[in-house]
């Protein structure tokens, strides 16, 4: 078998369950060729996760055709954002490891897609946005559902030294809530990650932008001014209702992870090489953030009409009516 680019030989099993879960039905033939394998090799594997229950063949005009058998029981994924927030994950991993045979973390950029992806059930939990989660949870017709604590603190406004025109953030998102409370200057421009937004307050594309760690500390170390969201809650632990009824378990293995990281028990390094983050910035970072261990119901209700007029704001009438 061929050394394959940006594939891990040594957990072939879990690329072969993404990619199943991915393109379902896809054939033998196409999985090989995804992986780089012969088909004879990529065959007994599918076959060994046939043996467990993971997946089930079948023959189309000749063809065999995969297929993944109540996905979670073979791959349970979760989305994280590119953020200091989640140094819990560590031990939620391990936690969740000893549970189910094959766990696989998936690291985004924006809050938006992670949530479109657990609604869909390419992934089957997701640390995301509260108001993200609750407009999936509309959208869905109740598929995504909050069943974990998460995050708070972490996110601010920061402002450009060049001018511009309107804010940047994120859409959906804490920091599009805290762009409404702080009553930030339109347009708003949507971006598709931190950076993203960083660099468009740099530039002065824009007066102001909202960012979270560990893109606020960058930002101030560029020297730019700064102002805190002050919003008492982030990301939570949102879950596809494929999964209903394993919730119990996910989220007694949530609370021990908090608890872990509540602890100070946490190998940061081994959170930066997840998330793709420098140690050093995670390090500086994460302390910005309070965990949860469960959904903090009450500063829910009280900022409800905050999240509904995030959701859909005045402005998307006159942007979305076009006569």
């Amino acid at each position: 078998m061929r050394k394959t680019k940006g594939l891990d030989l040594k957990n072939i099993d879990i690329d072969i369950l993404r990619i199943v879960s991915d393109y379902e039905p896809v054939s033998v033939s196409e999985i090989a060729r995804l992986i780089d394998a012969s088909r004879s090799w990529t065959w007994k594997r599918i076959m060994r996760l046939q043996e467990q229950g993971l997946v089930s063949v079948d023959k189309r005009a000749g063809v065999s055709i995969v297929k993944p058998n109540r996905i979670y029981r073979g791959l349970l994924r979760i989305g994280i954002l590119r953020a200091s927030e989640y140094p819990y994950i560590v031990p939620f991993y391990k936690r969740l490891r000893a549970e189910y045979p094959n766990v696989d973390i998936m690291v985004y950029d924006d809050a938006f897609t992670l949530a479109s992806h657990l609604a869909t059930g390419r992934i089957h939990l997701g640390m995301a946005p509260a108001i993200t989660l609750l407009v999936f949870h509309r959208i869905s017709g109740g598929r995504v559902e909050i069943i974990g604590g998460g995050s708070s603190g972490g996110a601010g406004v920061i402002y450009s030294r060049e001018g511009g025109v309107g804010h940047s953030t994120t859409m959906a998102s804490t920091m599009e809530m805290c762009a409404e409370l702080k009553g930030l200057k339109g347009p708003r421009v949507y971006k598709a990650s931190g950076d993203a937004i960083l660099e468009s307050v740099l530039r002065g594309e824009v007066e102001a932008g909202v960012v979270w760690e560990p893109y606020l500390y960058k930002a101030k170390n560029s020297g730019l001014e700064w102002d805190d969201c002050n919003l008492p809650f982030c990301c939570l632990l949102g879950a596809n209702k494929m999964v209903e009824e394993h919730y119990n378990v996910i989220s007694k293995a949530f609370r021990e992870a908090v608890d872990t990281a509540l602890r100070g028990l946490v190998d940061l390094k081994v959170y930066a090489g997840i998330v793709g983050l420098d140690y050093k910035l995670v390090r500086e970072t994460v302390e910005s953030y309070e965990f949860l261990r469960e959904p903090p119901i009450k500063d829910l209700r009280r900022l409800l009409d905050l999240i509904k007029n995030t959701a859909i704001p005045s402005w998307v009438l006159d942007e979305a009516v076009r006569v």
